[in-house]
């Protein structure tokens, strides 16, 4: 049985606090504000004594605050079975690790005061890699007043702004087990980041957010607490590794860029999806009856031009940041020397026309790869038409 269904069993079996267990939906948090110490108590005895599983995950969730520590040291090893008196005997070796004194329930009320040593405010960020459009996920973690852990899960875009803020509460073993199981392996898909980089980060991404389409409900109600204009002067993570490394060769870098970017490994950091089709379109107007040697003319005057229209349409400041942004993450993994090519590149489409141009043209190619494929073979059918 799952936690949910085993609190629901026992809200059936145990009349009394039923009207106290229903209204939490299976949340142990909720649950706990929920009843008093008492019945916390009879409830964490049941649960150990009937459902020992799920009777371990409301441990672990209760083992985090306050009154949830004193649910586990009140209940007594007597009519619980084996497998709960184990989980019991657990818990409070546990506490006892943490500086807790484990010792009978006192039976006068006493002064409420802390007892466990990992209550403290407890505060963590971490950020994605950017996608091939410059889309990254921040996760900012703060302690829960109840208990437990509040994560924050916002997607956003340096261009298009707050795309998504999620908040979820939960338990800090949870958020742990989530944050590191993106974090680990090969997969690696999360970095550490300073709490304050993040937060300017994603303060600068809410000020880009077009005016057509209104920022998530709610960041708007928890911008007062976690974002302000002094992130303005917070650098992000992007400037920080710049200021750190500086840049490397801008000719050499560009030339790996380029490449990297034609592969596919890099970018293309693509315009709107109604530009892509148009100038698809125009492709194939511009190739339309064309054969051999005239065809790959065509195909790579309209490559100059379409490139040319990018560098229009290319924000180079907003692409600068996502390279020095991305700058970041490959410092992050170990790879210093492609970082600053990175670095190198931003600098250099900023300032350097010709070098703007190259490196847009890779990202034509890349962009249109498929598309740039079909338009180079002659479509059967036509060489039978011309037979």
């Amino acid at each position: 049985m799952s936690l949910p269904e085993s609190l629901e069993r026992a809200a059936s079996e145990l009349a009394a606090l039923a009207d106290k267990i229903r209204p939490a939906n299976g949340d142990p948090h909720r649950l706990l504000e929920e009843l008093d110490a008492a019945q916390a108590t009879q409830l964490l005895g049941w649960m150990l004594d009937q459902e020992p599983d799920d009777g371990a995950e409301l441990i672990e969730a209760w083992g985090e605050v306050d009154d949830g520590v004193r649910a586990i040291l009140a209940v007594e090893d007597d009519g619980i079975g084996k497998a709960g008196r184990k989980l019991l005997r657990k818990a409070r070796h546990r506490l006892r690790s943490a500086g807790v004194e484990v010792a009978a329930p006192e039976t006068a009320p006493a002064p409420r005061k802390s007892v466990v040593a990992s209550i403290d405010r407890w505060q963590a960020a971490h950020l994605s890699q950017p996608d091939f459009r410059g889309t990254r996920m921040g996760y900012l973690v703060d302690s829960h007043p109840s208990g437990g852990a509040r994560l924050f899960e916002i997607r956003f875009d340096l261009g298009r702004g707050l795309l998504d803020f999620k908040i979820y509460n939960a338990g800090r073993s949870k958020v742990r087990g989530f944050l590191k199981s993106l974090t680990e392996n090969s997969g690696r898909r999360l970095f550490e980041v300073e709490r304050d980089s993040l937060r300017a980060l994603i303060w600068r991404a809410a000020k880009a957010q077009p005016a057509d389409r209104p920022l998530p409900s709610a960041y708007v109600e928890w911008r007062g607490r976690l974002f302000d204009d002094a992130l303005d002067k917070e650098s992000t993570p992007g400037e920080q590794v710049r200021a750190r490394l500086g840049e490397g060769d801008r000719a050499a870098s560009l030339e790996r860029l380029c490449a990297e970017v034609k592969a596919g490994e890099l970018g293309p950091w693509p315009p709107t999806t109604a530009w892509v089709g148009d100038w698809m379109d125009k492709g194939r107007a511009a190739v339309d009856g064309l054969e051999g040697d005239a065809r790959g003319r065509a195909i790579d005057a309209w490559i100059d031009e379409v490139a040319a229209a990018l560098v229009d349409e290319t924000d180079a400041g907003l692409l600068a940041r996502n390279l020095d942004e991305l700058a970041w993450v490959r410092a992050q993994e170990g790879d210093e020397d492609r970082a600053k090519a990175l670095l190198a590149v931003s600098g250099a489409i900023q300032e350097d026309a010709p070098s703007a141009l190259a490196f847009t043209r890779a990202r034509v190619e890349s962009l249109f790869e498929p598309f740039l494929a079909s338009l180079r073979v002659v479509e059967e059918d036509a060489l039978a038409d011309g037979a």
